[in-house]
């Protein structure tokens, strides 16, 4: 950022004016900025000749300019010419060619897929820029990260207070009495845009929420376009898509970001798709975040795994629960299989021991998310920060879904008694009741009796078959493939687009078989 005073001219007051830094331009050019577009007498009727020299000036010092000077700049020029949308992104990226890393090139574009969000524009050119946003976001994605000599990470770049005057000069062209965070930010989710307005956030966090609203403005328009399309088949092609999509961002703040939106419910979509859509877009994102073991997340050097793990923790649980309402076992069993042959109970109970001491803690019993859980909400009782601010909202929530699910009482049908591991063909078991000493003694003693019954059931409860190995065989069930970038047939549609757009479908790979890839 611009150290010492910043002179600007300003012709038509004939005065020069001396700013003490960039904050108190921006703070001041974007009250002008407000103040000439409320007074003007028609919409984009404002004379904003003024600002744009100064800023032309701005710019011109800096080989890699500030993201709030770009959109600065930029909102002036998308006044003189609103809706040209094509324009105002050729314009950011241009912006953005000199910058190291992918963060900062992806967060500049949130004003571009805010205007997407709101504008009404016939849905085919709509769709046409939102291929053009996300071939660019291919390209910025595939950028390396950043060298130490090339000075500081894109995390450890923060955004100017002066941001949040930023995000007032971009909203107010839909509204000036909703929160402006939530117009500029409209699919962020409440959570997101909480973080967001935390003074010095990182660009690189505002990087993962823009990624996130690109991609699900991008699956509820699929899902606009499917009218007529059976909803499993749907659900197949959309589960397709995303998962073709997500290692292509190889983002973990997107990850992480997609994951807290689906700890809470609705999903910001609600103004985009239909109630029932908006369970199907929960669904795709279930199969695409859990049953996926994405090398880009667990391959990151020098990122805190913790809380993407813990996330997914809850979320698989949550997944699980919603399948076993609607009565599908064989997909809640798959959940707990992709889970538990992942390596996040192996990470957390690492983690966990490593934080106690060695030899400090015993083991859960089993690698189930429940037992997990568990667990670590007993680790959580004696004074091991694991959940930090939403402990409590944690253990609410526990509580709440062992009453309503019977865990408590051993309540369970064989189906959820026992699953496979299909990648070593161990049987597993899916402990539900208390975790006292007897019950691991027990457990310890019987543990070939189980092994045994679990291989010999032949019956059929609650509808389905009982099966050697859960998930492959049932049609409903998901495999937990190994999925990398380098395999990423999205990667070579976007990179493979004629300028920044394109108008045809992303090449789907014909089935879940011809993703898996052997570590």
């Amino acid at each position: 950022m611009a150290a010492g005073s910043i002179v600007v001219d300003f012709p038509s007051m004939g005065a020069a004016l001396c700013f003490p830094n960039l904050e108190s331009l921006l703070r001041d050019s974007a009250s002008g900025f407000l103040s000439a577009v409320s007074a003007a007498p028609a919409p984009g009727a404002a004379d904003l000749t003024n600002f744009h020299r100064v800023f032309s000036r701005v710019l011109s010092t800096y080989s890699d300019p500030p993201l709030e000077v770009v959109w600065f700049f930029s909102a002036l020029s998308f006044h003189d010419r609103p809706d040209d949308l094509r324009s105002l992104l050729q314009l950011l990226s241009a912006f953005a060619a000199s910058s190291p890393g992918a963060a900062k090139p992806l967060a500049l574009l949130a004003p571009v897929v805010s205007e997407l969000f709101h504008s009404d524009k016939p849905r085919r050119e709509t769709e046409a820029v939102v291929e053009a946003v996300l071939s660019y976001i291919s390209i910025c994605s595939s950028r390396p990260a950043p060298s130490s000599t090339e000075g500081t990470t894109a995390d450890a770049v923060r955004l100017l207070p002066a941001f949040g005057d930023l995000v007032k000069v971009w909203s107010v062209r839909h509204s000036r009495e909703r929160c402006p965070f939530q117009v500029l930010f409209p699919l962020a989710g409440d959570e997101a845009r909480r973080e967001l307005m935390k003074e010095g956030c990182s660009v690189d966090y505002l990087a993962g929420v823009v990624l996130v609203e690109a991609f699900l403005l991008r699956l509820c328009l699929k899902v606009q376009n499917a009218t007529g399309v059976p909803r499993s088949e749907l659900q197949k092609e959309l589960k397709i898509w995303a998962v073709s999509s997500i290692p292509v961002f190889q983002s973990h703040q997107f990850f992480g970001v997609l994951l807290n939106m689906l700890l809470n419910s609705p999903l910001p979509v609600y103004s985009l798709v239909s109630a029932d859509d908006e369970i199907l877009v929960r669904d795709v994102l279930y199969d695409s975040l859990i049953l996926v073991d994405y090398s880009f997340i667990n391959n990151g050097a020098g990122v805190d795994l913790l809380p993407v793990y813990v996330s997914r923790l809850i979320i698989t649980l949550d997944a699980v629960n919603d399948a076993r309402r609607k009565g599908d076992q064989g997909r809640a069993v798959s959940f707990i299989n992709a889970f538990s042959t992942s390596n996040i109970p192996n990470f957390l109970i690492k983690w966990a021991t490593c934080q106690a001491g060695s030899g400090a803690l015993s083991k859960p019993i089993c690698n189930t998310p429940q037992a997990i859980l568990k667990w670590l909400i007993d680790l959580e009782d004696k004074g091991l920060k694991v959940f930090g601010d939403y402990s409590s909202w944690v253990m609410r929530r526990f509580v709440c879904n062992e009453v309503k699910n019977g865990y408590g009482n051993m309540v369970q049908s064989d189906a959820d008694l026992f699953f496979v591991d299909k990648q070593s063909g161990r049987e597993l078991m899916d402990t539900k009741g208390s975790e006292d000493d007897e019950a691991v003694e027990e457990m310890e003693t019987a543990g070939n009796a189980f092994m045994a019954a679990a291989q010999s059931m032949k019956g059929v409860t609650n509808g389905i078959r009982k099966r050697k190995s859960c998930g492959n065989e049932d049609a409903a069930a998901v495999k937990f493939v190994k999925y990398k970038v380098e395999d990423s047939s999205v990667k070579g549609y976007l990179l493979a687009a004629n300028g920044m757009s394109s108008g045809s479908e992303v090449e789907n790979p014909q089935s879940d078989d011809e993703m898996e890839e052997s570590d």
